[in-house]
């Protein structure tokens, strides 16, 4: 059974999502720890700055729905402990348990789905529709970027790579028939547009960028569009982003000249991956000294780079990601985001058939199993009254009873599988047991079975139902 357990920017502000932020190193680890309960067999997280998300499958959805809260909970509550300066909890403390856990400290944040339901909340976030830029084109990265980390740290299965693999696809499609990410609804357009709005425009003004990454990188040229002077990237090894300043005319500088450079700006956007803060309160009071002219700070990380209680200071207006909700969104889309629901639905019913199918597969290796054993015990019986026949005739003998067992298969494996997708998986194993006697898995013996016994899918070799 699969299912997500996670929280958003629908219900979460950026104090909490900052909390259960996953990346690099720390991401791996939650892997690892979630892995090592007997509740998950498969786990992905989505980890952005609007959502953290934890995909898993396992026998029981209960029971991991409360490994994936508990695992959850304890995060926020260690985040918690480290900004009041408390001791992190021990190591015993800190994993996540069995048994349910209860609604907790994020009971009103959290969502959970399972089944299909979570498969349709993982193809609407693919598709962009739950961005806070809706129809947004980061995401699907992010999504495959998830994905790949959980495969090489060995938490993917069948289940879960089947769940990806079809997000991924349809998150291409919805962008690929309908025009809802074509117009510029990313986080980097909304954030320039509410500095414009915060300044009363942005020509002729001087930015500071901190960071390099890819939000950046579009916030430059979007800044450039606008109208900037004079655009100053801040970063930590400014010889490594050489190459992106030439390209928006920028000047790079390291972090540790960022009292000089505040003096000259009016706007500073900041979107590092750091763990810890980058501008404190300290560092921009002090450049700050004297300055009657507003500056402008838009956080667009998380967990956040700049210190909260700047937004005290005089002068100093402080949004973080949350203040971007309602810019830059396109207006006229109902057509597109109609198809792209339509394709979501598609989706999930692609993927319940798959799961049927998938179902009854090892019942069709089983039966195939069954008739191959029937047709090899037929044949030897009829050949061993054929001993007048050389070996050319013998092989036109083998030849003719392979080719009708693998046809008849066929055709039967098509119509268990036409059955499996529109009726339980129960009731098409049950019915295949009826009529064939036959396990939900293949044999282990090699019993011989009843003559002339039909079966349900080709072997892998030839014609494979899988």
């Amino acid at each position: 059974m699969l299912g997500v357990v996670g929280l958003d920017h629908h219900e979460a502000p950026t104090a909490v999502r900052e909390r259960l932020a996953f990346t690099g190193n720390a991401l791996l680890e939650a892997l690892a720890t979630l892995r090592r309960s007997e509740a998950l067999s498969e786990v992905v997280i989505l980890c952005t700055c609007n959502r953290t998300e934890i995909y898993a499958a396992g026998p029981s959805w209960e029971a991991a729905r409360a490994v994936i809260e508990a695992f959850l909970h304890a995060h926020y509550l260690a985040g918690a402990r480290m900004l009041l300066g408390v001791p992190p909890l021990a190591a015993d403390e800190a994993r996540p348990a069995d048994t349910g856990a209860g609604q907790g400290p994020l009971g009103q944040y959290l969502y959970a789905h399972a089944g299909m339901d979570a498969a349709r909340h993982l193809f609407q976030v693919a598709a962009g529709l739950r961005s806070m830029q809706v129809g947004e084109d980061q995401i699907l990265g992010q999504v495959k970027e998830a994905f790949v980390t959980a495969s090489q740290a060995g938490a993917v299965g069948e289940e879960l790579h089947g769940l990806f693999t079809a997000a991924l696809k349809l998150g291409k499609r919805a962008r690929a028939e309908t025009a809802i990410s074509r117009a510029d609804v990313s986080i980097s357009a909304a954030a320039v547009a509410l500095a414009r709005d915060a300044l009363g425009g942005l020509a002729g003004r001087t930015a500071l960028l901190i960071g390099a990454g890819r939000t950046n990188q579009r916030c430059a040229q979007l800044l450039r569009a606008e109208g900037i002077t004079r655009l100053i990237l801040a970063n930590r090894t400014p010889e490594t982003v050489q190459a992106f300043a030439r390209s928006v005319k920028a000047e790079a500088v390291a972090l540790n000249q960022l009292v000089d450079m505040i003096p000259m700006v009016q706007l500073i956007i900041s979107a590092t991956a750091a763990p810890h803060l980058v501008l404190s309160a300290a560092t921009v009071a002090e450049a700050c000294k004297g300055r009657h002219a507003p500056l402008v700070i838009l956080d667009l990380a998380v967990p956040r780079d700049v210190e909260e209680a700047v937004g005290l200071l005089p002068a100093v207006c402080l949004y973080n990601i949350d203040a971007l909700r309602g810019y830059g969104e396109n207006t006229g889309r109902a057509a597109d985001l109609e198809r792209i629901n339509a394709l979501v639905e598609e989706a999930v019913s692609d993927l319940h058939r798959w799961q049927q199918v998938r179902k009854v597969a090892p019942a069709i290796a089983a039966l195939r199993q069954h008739v191959d054993a029937s047709h090899a015990a037929e044949l030897a019986r009829a050949l061993a009254q054929l001993e007048h026949l050389n070996e050319r005739d013998r092989e036109v003998v083998r030849q003719f009873g392979q080719r009708m067992v693998d046809k008849m298969f066929h055709h039967l494996v098509s119509r268990v599988r036409q059955v499996a997708e529109k009726e339980p998986a129960d009731a098409v194993l049950d019915l295949l047991m009826q009529l064939f006697a036959v396990s939900a898995t293949p044999a282990e013996d090699k019993a011989e079975p009843v003559a002339g016994e039909a079966a349900a899918a080709p072997p892998p070799a030839r014609d494979t139902a899988e």
